[in-house]
């Protein structure tokens, strides 16, 4: 009876932990850029903070701001500027719209591809779109499920955008680095908030 409550003891420890452990493998294996992308789609709407640091040739301290970033299935982002001056600039399907100082201006993305370029993987990050971000970079996923990085670099020859550089965990986006080819780049700190999904 002895031996068999033992069995039993150590039959139910080798059970238990076996989802951990196959866990923590997950946590250390190699991503693809098909399960990040399932990740990020089942998120119907995000909101995060951000803190941005410009670096800009001649400026001699990085130009700062922050405010908040919101995400909603299939195609808007929203990003509202609080600091240093109020600005909110919206992109829905091709269309942006940008609100500033009392005055409200619109745009089609698609007539300005360097303004394209540098929100449409962002954008079809969070979607989970891996058609429109192959479509628009050359796209180099490395990294874990907890520690990726996306470089996405422009099929575009002429364009003034050299890399865009996402660092995530899972399906969060931890930070954002635009680098442009004449040296100038920006780096953008994101923390989301807890969602009803999350």
């Amino acid at each position: 009876m002895q031996r068999m409550s033992q069995y039993r003891y150590w039959f139910a420890i080798l059970i238990f932990s076996f989802p951990f452990n196959l866990f923590a493998q997950m946590e250390t294996d190699q991503i693809s850029l098909n399960q990040l992308m399932q990740f990020m789609a089942k998120h119907k709407e995000i909101h995060a903070t951000f803190v941005e640091s410009k670096y800009i040739k001649g400026i001699d301290v990085p130009l700062e701001s922050s405010g908040d970033l919101m995400f909603m299935a299939p195609s808007t982002m929203v990003r509202h500027t609080l600091q240093p001056k109020p600005e909110m600039l919206k992109l829905t399907g091709d269309t942006m719209t940008v609100e500033r100082m009392g005055k409200t201006h619109s745009l089609h993305i698609n007539d300005y591809p360097e303004i394209s370029l540098h929100f449409e993987g962002v954008r079809a990050l969070l979607a989970g779109d891996a058609e429109r971000l192959n479509y628009l970079y050359h796209v180099d996923l490395t990294g874990t499920f907890l520690d990726w990085k996306l470089v996405l670099r422009p099929l575009q020859q002429d364009s003034a955008l050299k890399s865009l550089n996402l660092l995530g965990s899972h399906d969060r986006v931890n930070s954002v680095e635009v680098h442009l080819n004449d040296g100038d780049y920006s780096i953008m700190q994101v923390s989301r908030k807890n969602t009803v999904d999350d």
